[in-house]
């Protein structure tokens, strides 16, 4: 779901790469959650992997193919984090991000 509110940052409608958008993501997450800066590139690795993924299956159109790609890529995150308060930071970022992004949807006008 935070996958489409990058589309909207992009007015011209092309995908960023997975790299950057995986960037722009953990730098989200990182303004309501303390990351150390190996827990940030690692986490940009696995959010990459989870753009990667979800273009390939063109998960993006599909929310019943994004579900099992979200929460595999989850199950990552908090393997990575450890800290059970942290991931629960993590979860509402994520949350957080995920009603911005249909706040903007709802806000786009219609073609």
């Amino acid at each position: 779901m935070m996958v489409f509110s990058l589309f909207a940052q992009n007015p011209d409608r092309k995908p960023m790469p997975s790299a950057d958008r995986a960037k722009a993501t953990i730098d989200k997450i990182a303004q309501t959650v303390t990351l150390s800066d190996t827990q940030k590139a690692d986490m940009t690795g696995i959010y990459t992997k989870f753009y990667d993924d979800a273009r390939a299956q063109q998960a993006f159109r599909d929310p019943s193919k994004l579900e099992p790609l979200e929460k595999d890529r989850d199950v990552k995150v908090k393997k990575l984090l450890k800290n059970p308060k942290l991931y629960q930071q993590y979860e509402d970022a994520v949350k957080m991000l995920k009603a911005e992004m249909q706040q903007r949807q709802h806000q786009q006008p219609k073609p």
